[in-house]
């Protein structure tokens, strides 16, 4: 049965998570917090879910379509986070408002109810960036084992260093795909904490900011942000930060060594819009200050990446929204709509225009064969858009602020609330029903169009 190797999966997941709480635990205990039993609690309850999950399984597995696979995407998102948030609670916060953060955490948002209290405990900040690790190595995994395929994306693109069987087959690329990255992740991981610690930032720091960094998820360990830093860190930040955006697969095969079939459509076209973004960015700040062109720079990273934080003079907020919208390559660690499915859409328009200008292009051979999936996407990213405003803006909140919290929670990137007028100190403005909202929309951002459809599809679930 298929459920077999569902809850052979989740079995693993409360595994990694176990073993991802063992640092945070012992950094509790050595600075005496009274988070310290919280840590022991959830270690032990992840063990013991996870191996009454684990004898469950015991028996013969089956191969798992994609109901088996949407089903572990869900558990990864939706559920583990109930685990993971029991740490949080212990710093004072409801259950409510632990989930949140723990999914703000986990799809690598970096959306806080306060900056300010969730770097207040080491272990606690330890504990934030390491599940901003995980999710952004789930993001990755996810992307190249499943998203990526024609059926969801319209076009063959750059194959991935693992086998991902046939058409119908989903679990095993999952798995594929994370032992085959997770050591390229960890290698690109470690040499951020190099750079950082090089750059003059303290070891606890660039311990978190190496892990965020790698995530794109946007969380600077300081109660003062960026600024705390100085100008070195910065640099490694925009590098690193650009990195993310890059796709992974890419960077998996130069790493490897695999330097055949390199081909790939994305990292020229995200490079530009980087520079297309960053000299916008600097022409609103003040063209021909040359000064001001390298934090417009940084800025065009960090948003296009979506971490979404900026220095400097900050850009407008329609631009910044527009820009993280767009998101980065599609296995990259980054949210947004992605750079693939805009070159998509625009590849699939400029063959709609030769067609309408050359009679005899009728005939010729279509480049993109199916881009449904990608308009799927479109639609469900721009209602849920278009919905998540009204509810904030219903809610009594400004405009604006509505605008960039929408953004931020859909395209995952959460810091992008802090260019809004009124953002207070972080998500605690929004009532707990609107940050239920902004949870939902934090993980339809991590998941395909014509995945959030079928969740809603009974016929979908029939076994």
């Amino acid at each position: 049965m298929a459920l077999i190797s569902i809850l052979r999966t989740t079995a693993t997941l409360l595994f990694i998570v176990a073993a991802a709480l063992i640092a945070p635990l012992l950094l509790a205990w050595a600075g005496a917090e009274q988070t310290t039993g919280a840590y022991l609690f959830t270690f032990s309850t992840c063990l013991l879910f996870g191996a009454g999950a684990y004898a469950a399984s015991m028996g013969k597995r089956s191969a798992s379509g994609f109901r088996g696979a949407l089903s572990v995407i869900l558990i990864w998102w939706a559920l583990i986070p109930v685990f993971a948030a029991l740490p949080i609670m212990a710093e004072g916060l409801s259950f409510a408002d632990a989930y949140f953060e723990t999914v703000s955490a986990m799809t690598t948002t970096g959306a806080w109810l306060s900056h300010e209290s969730a770097v207040a405990s080491p272990a606690g900040a330890l504990w934030r960036a390491e599940l901003q690790w995980l999710g952004g190595l789930a993001s990755l995994a996810i992307a190249a084992a499943i998203f990526i395929r024609p059926a969801f994306i319209g076009i063959d693109t750059l194959l991935p260093p693992f086998s991902r069987g046939d058409r119908n087959s989903y679990l095993r690329p999952l798995r594929n795909a994370v032992i085959s990255f997770a050591g390229v992740y960890a290698v690109v991981t470690v040499a951020a904490f190099a750079a950082f610690a090089i750059a003059g930032a303290p070891t606890f720091d660039s311990v978190i900011l190496a892990m965020t960094t790698s995530a794109s998820g946007g969380f600077i360990p300081h109660e003062d942000g960026i600024a705390a830093y100085g100008m070195n860190v910065e640099v490694v930040l925009f590098f690193f930060t650009l990195l993310g955006g890059v796709n992974f697969i890419l960077i998996a095969r130069v790493m490897k060594g695999e330097r055949e079939k390199l081909r790939d459509i994305e990292t020229g076209a995200y490079l530009m819009i980087v520079i297309w973004a960053a000299l916008l960015f600097w022409i609103t700040a003040g063209a021909g200050d040359v000064v001001l062109l390298g934090p417009q720079l940084f800025n065009a990273a960090s948003l296009v990446t979506t971490n979404g934080y900026v220095i400097g003079e900050p850009p407008p907020l329609l631009t910044c929204l527009v820009t993280t919208i767009i998101g980065a390559a599609a296995v990259s660690t980054a949210g947004g709509f992605k750079v693939l499915r805009w070159l998509v859409i625009m590849r699939r328009a400029r063959e709609e225009l030769r067609r309408l200008i050359s009679p005899g292009a009728v005939f010729g051979r279509r480049r993109v064969a199916n881009e449904l999936g990608v308009w799927i996407h479109f639609l469900v990213f721009t209602m849920t858009l278009a919905f998540l405003l009204m509810a904030l803006s219903i809610g009594g909140h400004p405009f604006d602020l509505a605008a960039a919290a929408a953004v931020a929670a859909l395209s995952n990137a959460g810091p992008l609330i802090s260019l809004a007028a009124d953002h207070a100190d972080g998500y605690a403005v929004f009532d707990e029903p609107l940050r239920w909202l902004l949870i939902v929309g934090m993980i339809l951002g991590r998941i395909e169009g014509a995945v959030a459809l079928a969740l809603v599809n009974r016929a979908f679930w029939r076994w």
